[in-house]
């Protein structure tokens, strides 16, 4: 058939939406539909999120989360476009891209979501994110400048401040993110600047909430708040932060500034740009509001799932979390609608229950609530390592990273960079001051 007319399907975003929904699509479809299926994303990798902070943490090693896109649909009539998304126009039925136009007949929006800093300028210029591949190394790089810096450094304030390392936002990822960037640093320390006393590396946990891990029941939040404050990391709740300026984070209960120049943001998402330029009811976060077969009301041909879907179940009214399990559920839904649409069948409402959360602490250490069961220590970690590496595509992926976790238990995480890491050689970063300093030196 000509290609003029065959249907075109563009799916925006090869995250955990994005890249099943194009999966289950390929086998949903008869050999015989006349479409074409172009799966579309400005990486050229699908990244697991989930693991990041392990990544971060030298865990398991950076290439274990990255899975090529072109290696997981070539057995498909799946067709992969490297590309940035700069506009949807919903009226002629195009999406601009950083170097074409493509036309669409069905369009499906798994763009995800990018980090809400609330309109904190200076947070949004100099925190740290724990979103893309290329944040755990700017995370590990920025670290070990520090501790190098404080190594030379004898002036007590300025290196109170360069060994003071925040996290800021206490839902899971935060939770996880400070877990783990703890243990890291005292392994680092251990291993390789034994000169700098331990109780001079502070881990500060700030949260805008009475508590952390809001979403979970109120026991499962103070067994992580013990464990947390057990690791050595220091919990600021009810605390709102306003400023990130070159003497530390600034609060707006008027709490004296914490000194440090480390802030790693969780403290939220919202959609991306390209999404909240679009017309149409949107919710808080930039979301947009979809009907229960995750169909965009009054836009025909458009399907928004995952991060940037203000989904709800159509039973319960529920609005569903912007979580990777959320995103993977909807995929046979959005490819059975899609195909519904196509071949004029009867499309399906999303009506998953939501299973509940797995958040790691560290080394056997884990909470969990899975179906409503609460699960706390040991058991909760092994779940929550079982669970991802389920979910990890490719077996390959799924076989080195249970190997590198084993290789964790037998020895401390590798604080050693994948790749090269610059000095930061500046007078303001090297804060030297007029003799190097040597802890427990003559």
């Amino acid at each position: 058939m000509e290609a003029e007319n065959r249907k075109q399907v563009l799916i925006l975003g090869a995250g955990f939406g994005g890249l099943n929904t194009a999966l289950h699509l390929d086998k949903v479809l008869k050999e015989d539909t006349a479409v074409d299926i172009t799966l579309i994303d400005q990486n050229h990798f699908h990244l697991f999120t989930p693991l990041l902070h392990e990544v971060a943490a030298g865990v398991i090693d950076e290439g274990l989360v990255l899975t090529p896109i072109r290696r997981v649909v070539s057995k498909t009539r799946v067709g992969f476009l490297r590309a940035r998304v700069e506009a949807i126009d919903l009226e002629r039925q195009t999406v601009s891209l950083c170097c074409e136009e493509k036309r669409y007949d069905i369009l499906v929006i798994a763009l995800g979501s990018v980090t809400n800093f609330y309109d904190l300028d200076s947070v949004r210029d100099k925190a740290l994110e724990m979103k893309h591949a290329s944040d755990v190394n700017a995370i590990r790089c920025h670290v070990i400048n520090r501790f190098e810096a404080a190594t030379r450094e004898n002036d007590d304030e300025l290196r109170r401040r360069l060994l003071t390392f925040v996290v800021v936002g206490a839902g899971c990822t935060g939770v996880e993110t400070v877990s783990e960037v703890r243990e890291f640093l005292m392994h680092m320390r251990k291993d390789q600047y034994p000169v700098i006393p331990p109780e001079e590396i502070r881990t500060v946990l700030v949260e805008v909430q009475d508590r952390v891990l809001s979403q979970m029941d109120r026991t499962l939040s103070r067994t992580a708040l013990r464990r947390m404050e057990s690791m050595g990391v220091e919990m600021m709740l009810n605390t709102v932060v306003t400023d990130f300026t070159d003497v530390g984070l600034v609060f707006a209960d008027g709490t004296e500034p914490l000194p440090t120049d480390t802030v790693i943001w969780t403290g939220g998402v919202k959609a991306p740009p390209v999404v909240e330029r679009l017309t149409g009811e949107k919710d808080r976060m930039s979301r947009i509001v979809v009907d229960s077969d995750l169909s965009v009301p009054a836009v025909p041909n458009v399907y928004v799932m995952g991060d940037a879907a203000h989904a709800h179940h159509p039973e319960t009214r529920e609005i569903y979390p912007p979580t990777a399990q959320v995103a993977y559920r909807q995929a046979p839904i959005v490819a059975h609608n899609v195909a519904a649409d196509l071949e004029g069948r009867e499309r399906k409402d999303f009506d998953f229950t939501y299973i509940g959360d797995l958040v790691s602490l560290g080394r056997f250490s884990g909470v969990a609530d899975p179906f409503g069961v609460k699960l706390r220590g040991t058991l909760a970690w092994a779940m929550w390592k079982f669970y991802y590496l389920l979910s990890l595509v490719g077996w390959q992926n799924r076989l080195r990273v249970a190997f590198n976790w084993f290789l964790a238990l037998l020895s401390p995480t590798n604080s050693a960079l994948a790749h090269e890491c610059a000095p930061e050689c500046t007078a303001d970063m090297c804060m030297l001051s007029e003799s190097s300093w040597e802890i427990g030196g003559s």
